[in-house]
């Protein structure tokens, strides 16, 4: 006698085999015939895709009467096929809608990771896998193989006689010779001596001329002007006389400058009495102060220039 309690109930294995048979095919819907375990359909949009594009997997489920559909999972992030945003689930009445953003990493035909669709009742649950797949394309042509071919090789190396590279040999004399010349024309250059006379007034000149280019004056700073032209003066005697030394203090300078021969020391005098009014006596410098002591500055130079000039000429004869 069959059990009247499990006439009304479907055979367990009649319901394994009814969920192995889902499966669907990409860009047609398939669906499983409305049994006890409801009906599932899902469709890829598109059903051929590129690496990178984006597409949208739907999933219909309506569950058997007395029981509740539950979305699938979604697949995680990182593999091949992973979402681009959360599943968006809908229902009508007992329908299930969930839709699936998606996007695929890698050509072929790819299988998509979602989990079963539950069909619940209370703790009591049966699973319907899917198998979901898509067709991924690759961008690249089919002609690319992403290998650089070798260079044809020549059956018979051509030797070359050493006399036939002759415009070879012509190029490396050439150089030689180049450089030979260039070598002796710097070792053998002769250079002009510098003056010991000239060069310490050609400085000094142009220290004047900076000097004049501050304009001091006309900014109201003499002192400054007539200090400064005393000093391009003790600049120029250390270059001509080694013993008068910038650290000299004014009296050892005119000291020392005495029993030098050439030295207007009677103007230098003068002109250092000049800065020490300025510096230490508070005395007002105004324009025609500064260019007076400017001027006796500049006069002093080139009299002493002009004088040593004439001693190393007398000297040289």
């Amino acid at each position: 006698m069959p059990d009247p309690v499990r006439a009304g109930m479907p055979d367990r294995r009649a319901v394994a085999l009814a969920v192995m048979l889902t499966a669907l095919v990409p860009g047609v819907e398939a669906q499983q015939p409305m049994d006890t375990l409801g009906r599932v359909t899902a469709r890829v949009i598109p059903d051929t895709v590129t690496v990178g594009q984006p597409f949208v997997v739907s999933v219909r489920a309506i569950p058997p009467r007395g029981r509740q559909a539950v979305a699938p999972a979604v697949p995680d992030t990182g593999g091949l096929v992973e979402p681009l945003d959360p599943a968006n689930v809908t229902r009508r009445g007992d329908t299930l809608i969930v839709r699936y953003r998606l996007i695929a990493w890698e050509p072929g035909v790819l299988t998509i990771p979602l989990g079963p669709v539950l069909m619940r009742r209370d703790s009591n649950e049966v699973s319907v896998p899917l198998d979901v797949r898509v067709v991924v394309a690759s961008v690249l042509p089919a002609e690319t193989a992403k290998r650089v071919p070798r260079t044809a090789r020549e059956l018979f190396p051509v030797s070359v006689r050493w006399w036939q590279r002759w415009w070879q040999w012509m190029l490396l004399l050439l150089a030689t010779v180049t450089a030979v010349y260039l070598f002796e024309r710097w070792r053998r250059r002769e250079r002009a001596p510098a003056s010991d006379v000239a060069a310490p007034l050609a400085v000094a000149e142009v220290a004047f001329a900076r000097l004049d280019a501050r304009r001091l004056l006309a900014a109201g700073e003499g002192g400054r002007h007539v200090a400064l032209s005393a000093e391009i003066v003790r600049q120029y005697l250390a270059m001509v006389e080694p013993s008068l030394a910038l650290a000299l203090t004014n009296a050892e300078l005119l000291k020392a400058v005495a029993p030098i021969p050439g030295m207007p020391d009677h103007q230098l005098a003068r002109l250092l009495d000049e800065v020490d009014a300025v510096r230490f006596g508070g005395t007002g410098v105004d324009d025609a102060t500064g260019q007076r002591a400017s001027s006796m500055a500049r006069q002093l130079v080139r009299d002493i220039d002009r004088v040593r000039s004439a001693m190393a000429g007398h000297a040289s004869c």
